[in-house]
């Protein structure tokens, strides 16, 4: 899979903007502030519907503008495809192939793309949330009915907790959504689990190879509900309702919900170490880059083509070994890298690749190397 172009109007400090990239690397420099990361946000937009920096849509309107135009041209398992997105400021509409769709989980997976920021090297030192977060997003650019589940998971959550927090708590309103969180929750709970498997399989092997084969990696999912690899959902679905009942005097007390995927974590152990408490920094950012790669390599299995893959300003936060580690391991794939270092294409050796110098919202110079 690859970008063809990328067209943006009036796109935060982007009045007009058509770009064909490159389909190996497109490095995209220039100052803070000059509209580099605006660029690679667009993408996201395009892939999962949303900015990855922004939860207001009208905030990526130019400034003085009512709307906005984003569309890009891509090949996707040799069929070329388009998306083109529209925002105003209170209202948004998304076109795949010239169609209108009607929900998120429709673009889900047409445009596969994963972006590593400096937030991610912080994925393994962080806390539950980031990592639910991590593994959130990429599930649903696999299987876009997870993301529906946990919409619906979510919205529950949120209606359970103000019943507890009422003045006055309706038993059998909570037996409702009790029964709702069971049914969401265990598909959740199932997809985790075997996502986890599959991730924490690949990232032990990658990781082992990016440290000269001196550690092995290992990732256990970590819930409040005693879930094993043959339970089917059904049985997970009871464990979860039992869980729940028992905790219920708990979450009125508390006034929250405490049992559920909303809650779980990932443990990560390097040589049986657990990374995140025990690790030096530059063990948990090799972790880092193994859980990317990993991504990438799962996306791949699943549904056949590699993802676009964003690099937004993160070579600056990595040493020079790392970050050719990160560049020789990712072949035939498709990068947007940002940075506001010129000098980072040095570390791209013979690889083809094109520079795009950035200033004001502007493409002002265009430069070719490698191949």
């Amino acid at each position: 899979m690859y970008i063809d172009s990328l067209k943006l109007i009036n796109y935060r400090n982007y009045d007009n903007l058509h770009v064909e990239f490159n389909k190996d690397i497109n490095l995209i420099v220039g100052k803070n502030g000059q509209g580099k990361t605006n660029i690679v946000e667009s993408l996201t937009l395009m892939s999962i519907g949303k900015s990855f920096r922004s939860s207001k849509d009208k905030e990526i309107i130019k400034f003085g503008k009512d709307n906005l135009y984003c569309g890009c041209t891509f090949l996707k398992n040799g069929l070329g495809k388009k998306i083109e997105v529209m925002v105003t400021k209170d209202k948004k509409g998304i076109k795949v192939n010239g169609v209108s769709i009607k929900s998120i989980q429709e673009l889900l997976g047409t445009l596969n793309v994963v972006v590593f920021s400096p937030e991610d090297l912080k994925l393994v030192k962080d806390g539950p949330k980031e990592r639910r977060g991590f593994i959130d997003r990429e599930i649903s650019q696999i299987m876009p009915r997870y993301y529906s589940n946990l919409t619906m998971y979510n919205k529950t959550i949120n209606q359970r907790n103000k019943v507890l927090k009422s003045n006055k708590i309706d038993h059998n309103l909570l037996d409702v959504y009790d029964e709702h969180l069971s049914l969401y929750g265990s598909e959740i709970y199932s997809t985790r689990m075997k996502f986890i498997e599959k991730l924490s399989k690949i990232s032990n092997k990658l990781h082992n190879s990016l440290t000269s084969n001196s550690e092995n990696m290992s990732i256990i999912y970590k819930s409040q509900i005693n879930i094993t690899e043959d339970d089917t959902v059904d049985t997970i679905k009871d464990k979860m309702d039992v869980k729940l009942k028992d905790s219920r005097e708990h979450d009125i007390f508390y006034r929250s919900t405490k049992i559920g995927p909303h809650r779980d974590d990932l443990s990560i152990f390097v040589n049986d170490i657990d990374v995140r408490l025990y690790g030096s920094q530059g063990q948990q950012r090799t972790v880092s880059i193994s859980l990317k790669l990993s991504e990438i390599e799962l996306i791949k299995q699943e549904l056949g083509d590699y993802p676009v893959l964003i690099l937004d300003d993160v070579f600056s936060e990595l040493d020079q070994t790392r970050q050719r580690m990160l560049v020789e391991k990712l072949g035939d794939i498709q990068m947007f890298v940002t940075s506001a270092d010129p000098l980072h294409k040095n570390i791209l050796g013979k690889k083809n690749y094109t520079i795009f110098n950035i200033e004001e919202g502007k493409i002002v110079d265009i430069e070719n190397g490698g191949k």
